[in-house]
């Protein structure tokens, strides 16, 4: 199964690609055929968001890429490219890019699952109602929205 690795990274130290990378590890070890943004990055790229301490945009990429040109990038993967699931990473609902990538994800009717790396499989998964709930949380948080 083609899995798509969705969480945050932007404003986590080293935009978070080690939680990408060990994912990454875990899955293709169970057989999973993994796409995984951090590893889709040029390398001077990926050096320099290894190197970023905080996660800011703008210290993270060598060719002054945007964070729309990587997220133009990773939405058209999820959306052209065959995968048939997303294995969503910790606090994923709490990233503008995660929540933008579970949306495509959902229009296109893909599977989704947890990653966590104690469970048997290291992946829980969940149902598109869930995912819908954890989203409308995110978005109401970043937006700062309330319910009425």
């Amino acid at each position: 199964m083609k899995v798509y690795i969705a969480g945050p990274m932007t404003g986590l130290p080293q935009f978070n690609i080690p939680a990408f990378d060990q994912a990454a590890y875990d899955l293709r070890s169970i057989g999973f055929d993994v796409v995984s943004p951090a590893e889709l990055d040029n390398p001077e790229t990926r050096k320099a968001a290894l190197a970023s301490p905080d996660g800011a945009l703008g210290t993270g990429t060598s060719n002054g890429e945007t964070w729309g040109d990587f997220l133009a990038r990773d939405v058209k993967l999820i959306a052209d490219s065959g995968v048939e699931g997303i294995v969503l990473l910790y606090d994923w609902h709490k990233s503008r890019g995660a929540c933008l990538e579970v949306t495509v994800g959902l229009l296109c009717g893909v599977k989704f699952a947890l990653y966590d790396r104690h469970a048997i499989g290291f992946v829980r998964h969940v149902g598109p109602s869930w995912v819908l709930d954890q989203l409308h949380s995110g978005f109401a948080a970043q937006l700062k929205i309330t319910r009425t």
